[in-house]
């Protein structure tokens, strides 16, 4: 048997009174890559900073090679070959390539300052030796999203990490550099390293990861070889309980009311086709497409946070000169796809982002009541189940998807009438996913009228009444009922690009 590269025996962890973690067992092994999975909030990132050293365990201890080691901070574990890919960015975009992987690495000088050839060379020759086509001379601030995860995938091996532990890489990647990421992964299991891989799409999980660790309430519910297991068996283990009809029933009447969101001749760039749309009270339509056919960039537009020329038309009424702050006071609300840059207020906490967009609701006059925007922040914890010991907290120290469970409580706050949501699931663990497509259900059957941009396609079929698929930013196709599947979506999606042109992301089994 085979000494682990890395190992978490018995640790247990507790913050105060709250018990995170108890007694887990975790090994990591040199050529496997193991899937860590659980729903939000079950102790995933804390098990992964007591294992790179952000957090020191109540309990148990962390191995390497079989010895047990203590980390006084992530430095110690980087140098011990443990390296981390954050969900969130640690990339500054003002750096080049090449500076940002060797941040507080770079090769010096007899003289200490920097030695700049050297580092552009050995950074040229990481990038090479992972496959990624960057220029490294070239500023974060002008590279694509998917390419700055690239960076952050090099920075962490810019030494010779033996562990690497990635949450959510492929958040942000199309299906193209998904696959372009997981030759990647699969060259670096050849070496002989050790992969952690932690993601909310089991699709992914089920065909790159050769074993599986399912934490639920911080703690082991089931472990074992990915070969032994079916995606209703991990989904079991991680919610402990049967979900039933992931999407709720579609809308089978007809809808003749107006529309209550109305799209007219809209030019979001030179160039571009107008665009025509409609969302009517009741209906959940979805944009499909592309990377880069304009499905955000159209929904910016009609939101009021991009230029554009054209009308848009809410409640029947032309709102020629659009804001984000106009639409949503009068009750047109978006849901963004960046929630760390557009949607939260970072450090602040968790009660104060939930209202922020609502702050005098409910309020005396002359006087805003921080005991009342807690009982409404509590609202949605309980009506979303989001993880928190207390609102007060700060939003930075809840998980990815329990921050966008709690940006989609604001939206509703204002009781919208049109509601935007791109990527509404993003990093949304399958429980959530669950409550959240009955909670858009419910409300479309309310009369809200709903327009979603959403990258896996299995939720566009499962929930869209209708699919606009949007191609060089303009609508190429408009599908119904039977008619919305995803060879359909794909088919019109692609038409006229080269081959091999995929969606965003492939359809995603949960």
């Amino acid at each position: 048997m085979t000494t682990p590269l890395l190992a978490a025996r018995g640790i247990s962890k507790s913050f105060g009174p709250i018990q995170v973690l108890d007694g887990i067992e975790f090994e990591v092994n040199a050529g496997r890559n193991i899937a860590l999975c659980g729903e939000n909030g079950a102790g995933k990132s804390t098990l992964i900073k007591l294992m790179t050293g952000v957090y020191h365990p109540t309990a148990g201890h962390v191995e390497v090679d079989g010895k047990p080691v203590v980390f006084p901070n992530p430095k110690v574990a980087i140098d011990a070959g443990i390296a981390v890919v954050h969900q969130e960015f640690s990339t500054l975009s003002a750096l080049t390539v090449s500076e940002n992987i060797f941040l507080e690495k770079e090769p010096r000088t007899r003289l200490g300052f920097i030695d700049r050839r050297r580092l552009k060379a050995d950074a040229e020759t990481l990038l090479a030796d992972l496959g990624i086509d960057l220029d490294p001379g070239r500023t974060l601030d002008r590279l694509s999203v998917a390419e700055c995860q690239m960076v952050e995938i090099a920075k962490a091996l810019r030494t010779e990490a033996r562990v690497l532990i990635l949450d959510e890489p492929t958040a942000v990647l199309s299906s193209r550099e998904t696959e372009h990421l997981f030759r990647i992964l699969a060259g670096l299991i050849d070496r002989g390293m050790g992969l952690v891989y932690v993601s909310h799409r089991l699709d992914e999980v089920f065909e790159i990861c050769t074993d599986i660790t399912v934490i639920k309430d911080g703690g082991v519910t089931s472990s074992g070889t990915i070969a032994d297991y079916d995606h209703d068996k991990v989904v079991a283990a991680m919610v402990g309980r049967d979900l039933g009809d992931l999407f709720p029933p579609k809308a089978t009447a007809a809808l003749p009311q107006p529309p209550a969101l109305a799209v007219k001749g809209l030019v979001v760039e030179s160039g571009l086709p107008p665009v025509d749309l409609e969302v009517r009270p009741g209906e959940i339509v979805a944009l499909a497409g592309l990377v880069g056919s304009g499905r955000t960039e159209l929904a910016l537009a009609i939101f009021g946070a991009a230029q554009a020329q054209g009308e848009v038309q809410f409640l029947g009424e032309s709102l020629p000169r659009r804001s984000p702050g106009s639409s949503l006071a009068r009750g047109l609300a978006m849901l963004t796809e960046s929630r760390k840059t557009d949607g939260l207020f970072p450090g602040a906490s968790v009660g104060w982002n939930f209202a922020a967009t609502s702050l005098g609701k409910d309020a005396q006059p002359y006087a805003l009541s921080p005991a009342n925007e807690e009982r409404r922040a509590h609202s949605v914890v309980e009506r979303f189940a989001v993880v928190v010991d207390d609102t007060g907290q700060p939003i930075d120290s809840l998980s990815g998807g329990n921050q966008q469970k709690v940006l989609i409580g604001r939206l509703l706050e204002n009781a919208p009438k049109v509601l935007i949501l791109d990527e509404p699931t993003r990093g949304v663990d399958v429980g959530a996913k669950a409550e959240i497509y009955r909670t858009l259900r419910a409300l479309a059957e309310a009369g809200v009228a709903i327009l979603m941009i959403s990258s896996e396609l299995i939720e566009v079929v499962g929930l869209a009444d209708r699919v606009l698929v949007m191609r060089d930013g303009g609508i190429a196709a408009h599908l119904t009922g039977a008619d919305i599947t995803e060879d359909a979506i794909i088919t019109a999606a692609a038409a006229g690009d080269a081959a091999g042109a995929s969606l965003d992301r492939d359809p995603a089994n949960v």
